[in-house]
């Protein structure tokens, strides 16, 4: 029945979620006992929460307590215990990052939309990597804010080219310039992870403009040691902002719990847009998780080793096979080419277009072999859009033929069944 009222323009014109797409062509793939689906299509972790915090979950869960309202920027044990965690994990002082600095969110999602609506006025812009995160993309569509793009070229290993940064700024006019600059390390779709240096160059860059610079960490559990020195910089608080879940190393996606590590002056503002956004964070996953942190760092470092594992066999499969070729990988995510002769397999799969992209590579490979991934059009405009015309160096990334793979939600037995599931799909469109 069609509405009698209207939607908004802004959600009009923002693109719908991706993965039910793609889930639909692993719906239509015909497994077998022996050939069953092999989804590596949503970054989500493949084992449970530890045993110690399922208990607390469960507690906290059934304690009347957790069911009223909380402090809007979360539990106090929550922000100490977690700020005790960043000092750890970047081996920082006590003063580096304090309680007051954090402040926690319902999921990293909530805590990059509330950002947006404290920092950037709608019609305003935002430097964005591409390829770039869909859900990044959704939040300024829907804020009607325009995104810079800035190109990772697959020949630096999807690295963002901070010369191409660099001349955005120095074109735009001063109404025009980008409000923040925005990086997610280890990366998502790609996987790339971004040197302590390049961080600093990044960090450096917003400072000189004036401009906040956005990190999106929630893979920092899955770095080898620490992911940057930034928070040892006294002057941190006037331009970073680190985002972060608890989705990815505690194990807990489904209790929506993300945090933004900032200056208290910026958290204050925050606070504003937040309880009208959440009132609260879910509390008991916070009553649970506050006081077990630093019992839970084995636990987190194991399934980061375990990851590193498998990364590592990942690779090693994807690249016996001729023409697949491993181009980024971490944290989550690996992106992938496929073999450039795939491009002109318009006949073997029956589609009347001379050039075939990620999109349709990515629905025959779940079609055909059985193997779920997102293409990697997913993570960039449309191919016809007009925004290319101010990305620098576009021509690499317009080729198209990229896949992204999901590695932490599989075991290595999936892995390795990989192989000869890309070898089936070679065969079918002739490539030896």
């Amino acid at each position: 029945m069609a509405l009698s009222f209207a939607i908004a323009p802004a959600v009009e014109a923002t693109a719908a979620p991706p993965i039910p797409k793609a889930q639909a062509w692993g719906r239509q793939y015909e497994a077998t006992a022996s050939a069953p689906l092999l989804d590596l299509s949503q970054g989500v972790p493949g084992t449970a929460p530890h045993a110690s915090l399922l208990t607390e979950l469960a507690r906290t869960s059934a304690d009347p307590a957790s069911a009223r309202y909380g402090p809007i920027m979360g539990e106090p044990v929550m922000r100490a215990g977690f700020a005790g965690e960043i000092r750890v994990r970047y081996e920082l002082g006590e003063g580096d990052v304090s309680a007051e600095d954090v402040g926690i969110t319902t999921g990293c999602n909530m805590a990059f939309l509330v950002l947006l609506m404290t920092l950037c006025p709608p019609g305003s812009s935002v430097m964005l990597p591409l390829p770039t995160y869909f859900n990044h993309a959704m939040c300024l569509s829907l804020q009607s804010l325009t995104p810079v793009y800035i190109p990772c070229s697959p020949s630096s290993a999807f690295a963002p080219s901070i010369e191409a940064a660099r001349a955005a700024f120095a074109s735009a006019t001063p109404a025009a310039k980008p409000r923040m600059i925005v990086l997610t390390s280890p990366n998502n779709p790609t996987g790339a992870t971004y040197t302590p240096a390049q961080l600093r160059a990044w960090f450096d860059l917003a400072k000189q403009n004036a401009v906040a610079l956005v990190l999106d960490e929630t893979y920092r559990e899955f770095v080898d040691g620490p992911p940057h020195e930034l928070f040892k910089d006294p002057e941190w608080r006037s331009t970073l902002v680190s985002l972060g879940s608890f989705s990815k190393g505690y194990r807990i996606p489904g209790h929506r719990l993300g945090s933004i590590i900032a200056s208290p002056a910026l958290l204050e503002r925050i606070t504003t847009v937040a309880d009208c956004m959440q009132i609260c964070a879910p509390r008991p996953p916070q009553r649970a998780l506050g006081l077990l942190l630093p019992s839970l760092r084995a636990d987190v470092h194991a399934s980061s080793a375990a990851l590193a594992r498998r990364r590592q066999l990942f690779t090693q499969t994807v690249e016996a096979v001729p023409g697949w070729e491993v181009r980024a990988i971490g944290g989550f995510f690996a992106f992938v080419a496929f073999p450039e002769a795939y491009a002109r397999a318009s006949a073997a799969l029956g589609i009347k277009r001379k050039h075939l992209g990620s999109e349709d590579i990515a629905k025959a490979l779940a079609l055909k072999a059985g193997v779920l991934v997102l293409p990697g059009s997913f993570f960039m405009p449309d191919l016809d859009s007009d925004v290319w015309d101010a990305v620098e160096g576009k021509e690499e990334l317009m080729g198209d033929r990229w896949l992204r793979f999901a590695v932490a939600n599989v075991s290595d037995d999936v892995v390795m069944q990989l192989g000869p599931r890309l070898q089936q799909m070679n065969a079918l469109l002739g490539v030896e």
